[in-house]
Order: structure tokens, then C-alpha cells, then sequence
């Protein structure tokens, strides 16, 4: 309603999400995980980019699955291959990430003097929000308005964004895998990471 775009980091745990599996079962991230922000999952290898462990991602227990994701997430669900065992996530609910990027070899300065290198998807997170503030700064430009909820229009665009369709998340516990990459959107880095001379030929498009 106010015309702004939220972008929230995915987490750092992989499907098991910051508590870890409870009872056997992934515990999706809060905030991300709600279907009114965008979540931002993550990769690495710039040159080769695959899917991050790390990347927490999955099916949200307190949200159903959206309109706008259904059709990408049911074609994820019916062809990609080793997902977890079902009794391990809600089949039903809002799938999550909804678009990455790199989580790793981020430098910062903590006060000791030297940077220091980290890694996580919240690297990633103002890394895809800034490639959104520059299509908004074009829009405004040309005196259009701001994108806004991003959600319904990403899931249009598929060409927007550099499809990751090799890695896993991290499972239950150490060596596990959780949800794999493939083509298409998927459950480590959703849709993939920003196209940004695609994004600006689309976003310039639009009324």
C-alpha cells in the first residue's frame, strides 16, 4: 500500500532454518517467510555461481503458498529431483527464497583494523536490494513510480533473473542435504540472482 519494497535476508542455516530440525522437521525463518516481503536466498562462485549451503530455504508453516509463486513452485515440486522426505516440510505452504545472490567474499571493518572476510545471505540481501534501488532510481527517472511489492511482478519475469540450478542446502545435521537447485524457481535461491541489464531492458518497459 505505501508503494516500498522489503527485502528480508533468508538466514544462514540452511532447510533447518536458525533452530534447527525440530522432531525431524525443517523450522522456516521468520520474517522471510512472510509472503509480503521479498526473501533473498544465497549463492557463491561468482564465475560459476551454484547455491550456497547456507541458504535457508523451504515452505512456510504459517503462510499458504501465494498465486503469484504457485505455478513455479508446483513445476519445482514435480521435476526436480531428491527433495526431502515430505514428512520434513508443508507441501502447501509459501515457498521461500524468492530471489538470491552472492553470499560470499564480503569484506567489513569491525574495528580491528583490517576487513575482515564474511559470508551469508545477509551479504546477499542489500546486494539484491540495491540492484532493486537502482531500477527504481531509472523508474523515477523517467517519471514512473517505484516498483514496490515486488512478489506478484518477479514471478512474471523469469528472464529477469540468472537461473542457479546446481547445489543443495543444508538438512538436519552436519553432511545432510535439504532442498536442491534446479531449473526454474527452487527452494535455495528462487527465482536466481538479478539480471540487472535484463531487469532495466523490463522494468523500462513497464507503464
Amino acid at each position: 500500500a505505501r508503494g516500498i519494497s522489503l527485502l528480508f535476508a533468508r538466514g544462514d542455516r540452511g532447510a533447518a532454518g536458525d533452530n534447527g530440525c525440530i522432531d525431524g522437521k525443517f523450522v522456516p525463518q521468520w520474517p522471510s517467510g512472510s509472503p509480503w516481503v521479498t526473501g533473498v536466498g544465497g549463492t557463491q562462485d561468482p564465475d560459476d555461481e551454484v547455491a550456497i549451503g547456507l541458504s535457508s530455504g523451504g515452505f512456510s508453516n504459517r503462510w499458504d503458498r501465494p498465486s503469484w509463486q504457485a505455478d513455479a513452485v508446483s513445476t519445482y515440486l514435480s521435476t526436480a529431483q531428491n527433495l526431502p522426505s515430505k514428512s520434513m516440510w508443508n507441501d502447501t505452504g509459501r515457498a521461500i527464497p524468492d530471489i538470491a545472490a552472492q553470499a560470499t567474499g564480503f569484506l567489513v571493518n569491525i574495528g580491528v583494523g583490517l576487513p575482515i572476510p564474511v559470508a551469508g545471505t545477509s551479504c546477499a540481501c542489500p546486494t539484491a536490494a540495491g540492484v532493486i534501488a537502482q531500477l527504481n532510481d531509472l523508474r523515477l527517472q523517467a517519471g514512473k513510480s517505484t516498483l514496490g511489492f515486488l512478489n506478484p511482478f518477479i514471478y512474471t519475469i523469469p528472464s529477469g533473473w540468472n537461473d542457479i540450478t546446481e547445489g543443495f542446502n543444508d538438512g538436519c545435521g552436519f553432511g545432510s542435504n535439504g532442498f536442491p537447485a534446479a531449473e526454474g524457481w527452487d527452494a535455495v535461491t528462487g527465482l536466481g540472482t538479478p539480471n540487472y541489464e535484463a531487469l532495466k531492458t523490463l522494468v523500462n518497459e513497464m507503464p
